[in-house]
C-alpha cells in the first residue's frame, strides 16, 4: 500500500479551499486536507510534525493565501516559517500562495528566498489551469526551491523594468 503525498489547504475563502482540493482531487495523486480558518490548520501542521517538531514535517506542500485581516508578517506563511527556523534539521515545507491581492510588498515578502520562500504566488482567478502542474513540480519533482528562485528572479526584473 503506498502513501499519496498530503497537501494542506488554508484560506478564509471555503470556495477557494474547496475548488483547488476538487482540482487536486481530480488527480488522484495526493491527500488534500482541507482547513478554513487558521486554527485548524495549524493543527493539521503540527498533527504531520516529525519527531517532536525537531524533524522536517510529513506534508508535502501547504497552499494558502493572504488573510487581509492580518498584517504581513502575522500571516500564516510566517507561523509555518517560524516554526521551521526553530530546529536546524528541518528544512522548509514548500508553500503555494493563492492569492487575489495585487500587492508588490506581499508578493515580495512571500518569494524572498530568506523569508517566505514560496515556490509559486498564483493568482485566485486563473489558478486553475496551473495549479496541478505546478504541485506536481514541487512534490514529484522537487523542485520547489528552482521554482522561487525563477519567481523570485522575474520579480526583481519587473520591479527593475517599473
Amino acid at each position: 500500500m503506498s502513501f499519496k503525498p498530503v497537501i494542506l489547504l488554508y484560506d478564509l475563502n471555503n470556495a477557494l479551499v474547496d475548488e483547488c482540493a476538487h482540482i487536486i482531487g481530480q488527480t488522484g495523486l495526493y491527500t488534500a486536507i482541507n482547513t478554513y480558518n487558521e486554527t485548524n490548520a495549524m493543527e493539521a501542521l503540527q498533527q504531520y510534525n516529525r519527531g517532536f517538531g525537531l524533524l522536517t514535517n510529513r506534508l508535502s506542500c501547504v497552499i494558502t493565501g493572504w488573510n487581509s485581516y492580518k498584517k504581513p508578517r502575522d500571516q500564516f506563511l510566517f507561523s509555518i516559517r517560524g516554526e521551521e527556523r526553530r530546529s536546524p534539521m528541518r528544512a522548509f515545507t514548500p508553500v503555494i500562495i493563492i492569492t487575489e491581492d495585487h500587492r508588490m510588498d506581499l508578493k515580495q515578502i512571500a518569494l524572498d528566498p530568506t523569508d517566505g520562500n514560496v515556490a509559486a504566488y498564483l493568482h485566485a482567478d486563473d489558478f486553475q489551469d496551473v495549479i496541478a502542474d505546478t504541485l506536481h513540480k514541487v512534490v514529484f519533482g522537487n523542485h520547489a526551491q528552482e521554482m522561487n528562485s525563477i519567481a523570485y528572479a522575474q520579480l526583481q526584473q519587473e520591479e527593475g523594468q517599473e
